[in-house]
């Protein structure tokens, strides 16, 4: 019988649920204007608009988010969500983003690895998709070695780096995943 890590759990990095001490150091981590950028996020925001970000996803059963930290380290390193998780059709979209400081390092790719694992096996999801910005192929060659494919443009969608950049539409079947 082949072994599978634990649901949440990659071979680099463990997703897990958020706890309070986590706020401010993923604040701190997001507010860098390189992660901001590759999320569209136009200024720095207050701990108070991390932790209402948390507050609202945890209310809305559409959405699930996660903390991503490294398996050797155990500190909040990043996160990671489902959003518009729609059961009959079985689809989510999937957002990530990491701290500067552990880019270029596989850490992303495993946890979009273990993210789309945990939404196949035990959310039944048979489709996730997720949009990534032109100006950030390091997101984007991560997703392909999951096995995420591209599947449109969306011209001029975005405004980063004060210029309006194309957004690229990646999905990833379930029998498609790189496990």
């Amino acid at each position: 019988m082949e072994e599978h890590a634990p649901a949440l759990q990659g071979t680099l990095v463990r997703l897990r649920a958020h706890e309070p001490g986590d706020i401010a150091v993923l604040n701190d981590l997001i507010n860098d204007p390189e992660v901001g950028e590759s999320l569209g996020m136009v200024m720095p925001q207050p701990v108070s608009g991390y932790q209402a970000f948390i507050d609202m996803i945890q209310k809305d059963p559409s959405k699930s988010s996660f903390v991503i930290e490294r398996i050797d380290g155990g500190v909040p390193i990043g996160g990671c969500s489902f959003f518009a998780v729609e059961t009959a059709p079985r689809t989510a979209l999937l957002g990530i983003w990491l701290g500067k400081p552990y880019w270029d390092e596989g850490l992303g790719t495993d946890a979009v690895r273990t993210l789309c694992r945990f939404g196949f096996d035990h959310m039944n999801l048979q489709r996730i998709e997720l949009d990534v910005f032109e100006t950030n192929p390091r997101a984007r060659r991560a997703y392909e070695k999951v096995g995420f494919v591209m599947e449109g443009t969306r011209r001029r969608s975005q405004f980063v780096g004060g210029r309006h950049v194309d957004s690229y539409v990646m999905g990833l079947l379930a029998d498609e995943l790189v496990r």
